[in-house]
């Protein structure tokens, strides 16, 4: 959608569209404290509705779209995340005698997602540059630098009951899957016998505790995965019907440098180049004794997208670290604050006016007020890479985004580019919307405090609709 230039609102369509708004806003059940809203004319600025537009809130994932605009300043919209693959030693009979090194550059796309579902397909491709070097073995260890960010897998903001859950994937300059697995329990061969537990890929990283059991066809699946914070059990308990049944769930990973060398080392065995050495954390940075394999970069736009427009909180943590990375020579959630709030500076907002602490949202204390995200988006506006940022948004009605099921009738579908946020307690919605009349405002809905049955996005849309149609 790209921003439309109408002619001014009149005073009469004003007070028409302001109590339009004003009349869906009566249902909403919290109290101000907890609600901060602004609408404006992105064109002029001038607001059309509010609610409480400075109280500062919890965003949720609309920090996402502070994190990828960061990105975008520093990086530019040609970045590219880059992993390198190396070797050193010599080759005698087939047989590399040294050692192979993976440099991380934070690349969260080696997976599946950009490789039709294969989420081998990256070492595939290392593995045949082996054997078009005329290695059949390897004599050696299989190093893993992920040296470009620090340590601290996950910020200490988040919960570390919720540890395990896919949306907590810690964050790695080399990361793999999404650092996740996918634990799957299948029912024995007859009731009462321990049901069967799989765990794809299958990386000799985590150890399956089986507890769970076999009922009879009528039983029901009752199944809880668990994975203790720096544990590498995944505890399995419940129970599933003997009918033909699986069930599964994504699970994270402890340690993900150690779970991409070793999937790497799986699949150079299966590609017929066995490792006989161990997988190796350590920062070695290649010199003239190594020698390229292969190269794998990942366009940064792209992977915006599968930001913003899925909300994949992993691909936000990797890119906000990138970021610092790059400006300072090592990524942290620190150094990437730092940055952020220099560059919402440099938009001519005031940095203190957010509060940020991750990437993603994930963390409660990622705060500001309505007010200040207007503000934003409309600075947003005036940047280079304005129109490919506002392209990795989620679409009323349409596309795999996180609003496709939202908004989607004929008056209200493909008229907004948003980003959604949520967690407990808390419902965000922010970006542009186009009216019926050609205009295009700007818009922050905060809600934090317990909205029933689910209505903080049903009062998100209602507003949205009552100004599609009345601006």
């Amino acid at each position: 959608m790209a921003i439309a230039c109408a002619s001014p609102l009149q005073s009469a369509d004003r007070e028409t569209l302001g109590a339009a708004l004003e009349q869906v806003a009566r249902k909403i059940p919290i109290q101000s404290p907890g609600v901060s809203i602004q609408i404006a004319d992105e064109e002029t600025g001038d607001v059309v509705f509010e609610r409480s537009p400075d109280a500062a809130q919890t965003i949720a994932s609309i920090t996402k779209l502070i994190t990828t605009a960061t990105a975008l300043h520093y990086l530019g919209p040609d970045y590219k995340f880059k992993t390198t693959f190396w070797r050193r030693g010599e080759i005698r009979d087939g047989a590399l005698v040294g050692s192979l090194l993976v440099v991380g550059g934070g690349d969260p796309n080696i997976s599946g997602r950009f490789y039709g579902d294969d989420i081998n397909a990256v070492f595939d491709r290392w593995a045949e540059g082996l054997l078009q070097a005329g290695v059949h073995r390897v004599v050696g260890d299989v190093l893993v630098n992920a040296s470009f960010f620090d340590s601290v897998g996950r910020h200490p903001d988040w919960k570390p009951d919720q540890e395990a859950r896919w949306y907590q994937a810690p964050i790695s300059a080399l990361s793999y899957n999404d650092n996740v697995v996918l634990v799957s329990i299948h029912p024995g061969p007859r009731a009462g016998r321990p049901a069967g537990v799989s765990i794809e890929p299958a990386v000799d990283i985590l150890r399956p505790v089986a507890l769970a059991r076999t009922v009879g066809q009528r039983g029901r699946v009752r199944v809880a995965v668990s994975r203790a914070a720096g544990s590498n059990a995944v505890t399995v308990s419940g129970t599933v019907p003997l009918r033909p049944a699986s069930w599964s769930t994504p699970i994270t990973i402890d340690d993900p440098p150690m779970f991409f060398g070793k999937a790497l080392q799986n699949r150079l065995r299966n590609a017929g180049i066995p490792v006989t050495g161990q997988v190796v954390e350590k920062p070695v940075k290649p010199d003239s004794s190594w020698l390229a394999v292969a190269a794998t970069e990942s366009d940064l736009l792209p992977t915006i997208e599968v930001c913003n427009k899925r909300s994949q909180g992993f691909y936000a943590e990797q890119i906000f670290k990138t970021v610092s990375a790059e400006k300072t020579g090592q990524g942290t959630w620190a150094g990437s604050v730092v940055l952020a709030k220099e560059f919402l500076g440099g938009l001519g907002l005031d940095p203190a006016r957010f509060q940020l602490h991750d990437g993603s949202g994930l963390s409660t204390a990622n705060r500001t007020a309505a007010v200040d995200l207007v503000k934003f988006l409309r600075a947003m506006d005036r940047q280079p890479y304005a129109e490919a940022w506002r392209s990795t948004l989620a679409i009323s009605g349409e596309g795999e985004g996180t609003l496709r099921h939202r908004l989607n009738d004929p008056l209200t579908r493909g008229q907004i580019l948003a980003k959604t946020g949520s967690l407990e307690r808390v419902s965000t919605l922010a970006g542009y919307a186009r009216a019926s009349s050609g205009r295009t405002y700007v818009f922050a809905i905060l809600f934090n405090g317990r909205v029933p049955n689910g209505g903080g996005h049903a009062i998100e849309d209602q507003l949205l609709r009552a100004l599609i149609a009345n601006g």
